[in-house]
């Protein structure tokens, strides 16, 4: 009796760590995976708004004027984006290693210009940016 329970835990063992093992190489396969050809790494210049307050305000819901109405949004888990000077909004989309919510990089630059650099995938109209780098931008040269 004692020999068949021993040989079933070392069954129960081996099994468990054939799944761990299986799962890490499917994360690290992932991880791997190439870009689809909707995808691409780029720096994106603009202003940090609430997505929700610009499509319903349009000009209204950006600016400093209204970055304490957009920072309560974000807080209460509205998405924000980095909308262009040529009105491309990008919206901030959660990291694949789902890490942080996709609001975290950019709270403290709300209504600010920034640049950002991130992987950019595109779909039905819709631009997302998972970003990997945020900083304030730098000023228009001559200003």
């Amino acid at each position: 009796m004692r020999h068949s329970l021993s040989i079933l835990i070392i069954l129960v063992l081996a099994c468990a760590v054939g799944s761990v093992s299986a799962q890490d190489a499917a994360k690290g396969t992932n991880a791997k995976m190439k870009m689809s050809s909707k995808e691409k790494e780029m720096t994106v210049k603009g202003e940090v708004v609430d997505v929700s307050c610009y499509l319903r305000h349009g000009d209204k819901g950006t600016g400093n004027d209204h970055k304490s109405c957009a920072e309560a949004c974000a807080k209460a888990g509205g998405p924000l984006g980095i909308l262009t000077k040529e009105g491309k909004l990008y919206v901030s989309v959660l990291p694949d290693d789902h890490g942080a919510g996709p609001n975290a990089i950019l709270m403290e630059h709300i209504a600010h210009q920034v640049e950002v650099t991130g992987l950019v995938r595109t779909k039905s109209g819709v631009r997302g940016i998972m970003i990997s780098k945020v900083e304030m931008a730098k000023p228009a040269e001559g200003h």
